[in-house]
């Protein structure tokens, strides 16, 4: 009986440690104070390097991963990289909603992706304004596509 509790204590433990985001590891369960309130700037955002988001995959558990953002005309985006989408973004395609994850609070939200191309460029410049993609990439800086955050309530 004492086994069978140690074990689940043991799972339970490292389910835990599982569920937070590390770097580009992702996670499962963000944790985190709740924010109920309606936030009419996102502007602190602008001293944080990375947040996180938690998506709603089909299969139920949640998917968190680490990421940047940036506040452009008092809105705050979240962007991404790459050739192929990542599973979180694959995610919002299937369901908006998703919970970000800033300073141990969360926050939840819609996210939708940035079609205008006027919008995505201005993002592009603010990106890099907030970080040295050239720092981070080299010479060879991907092209970004951002996705609008809306909170819910």
């Amino acid at each position: 009986m004492k086994i069978v509790r140690l074990s689940w204590c043991v799972f339970l433990l490292l389910m835990s440690l599982a569920c937070q985001p590390r770097d580009v590891q992702p996670g499962l369960w963000l944790s985190g104070d709740e924010v109920n309130q309606q936030i009419d700037d996102w502007g602190f955002t602008d001293e944080i390097e990375e947040i996180y988001v938690e998506t709603k995959p089909w299969y139920g558990i949640p998917h968190s991963t680490t990421i940047w953002c940036v506040v452009f005309a008092g809105e705050l985006y979240i962007g991404s990289y790459g050739v192929e989408k990542k599973a979180w973004e694959n995610n919002l395609a299937q369901d908006p909603e998703a919970r970000l994850g800033i300073s141990g609070k969360l926050y939840k939200v819609a996210v939708s992706r940035v079609t205008d191309k006027e919008i995505a460029e201005n993002l592009n410049i603010a990106y890099n304004r907030k970080y040295d993609m050239e720092e981070v990439f080299g010479n060879e800086v991907p092209e970004w596509w951002f996705y609008l955050v809306e909170q819910q309530k």
